[in-house]
């Protein structure tokens, strides 16, 4: 098997943490799929604290992807996964590598919920996704 390439991508990380694998202290793979990079993030408020953790992993597209919401405008290449059994905790997106089956899976972690302070920043982070040329 050859090498895979994935095409460079630009993120507006600014207000999150990112870091490899290796420094998250993680393994290369999670359940099968290469993963890319670990962000982190927290929303501070005058009388709360609300932190949001995701990682970037890649994979195959199938014929399976469950519906999707598109994020920003037309040109925003990153849409999200609806799923209900991850609305409490969870939010996930994919963003197709162009022309091809691969795709980059970003998950977020919530552990105070869905706070909306929190969904924007992530839906934010987002909406910057592009693909370097």
């Amino acid at each position: 098997m050859k090498d895979l390439l994935l095409p460079a991508f630009e993120m507006d990380c600014r207000d999150w943490l990112v870091v490899t694998p290796a420094e998250a202290g993680l393994p290369d793979e999670v359940g099968g799929a290469p993963l890319l990079a670990v962000l982190s993030t927290v929303v501070l408020d005058a009388d709360e604290f609300q932190p949001a953790s995701g990682v970037l992993t890649l994979g195959l597209l199938d014929d399976e992807v469950p519906p999707l919401r598109p994020v920003g405008t037309s040109e925003c290449m990153a849409a999200q996964l609806v799923e209900p059994e991850y609305a409490s905790d969870c939010v996930r997106y994919v963003v197709p590598v162009p022309d091809g089956r691969l795709a980059l899976l970003a998950e977020f972690t919530l552990p105070d919920g869905p706070q909306p302070a929190v969904l924007d920043r992530i839906e934010a982070l987002m909406a910057s996704f592009r693909w370097a040329e």
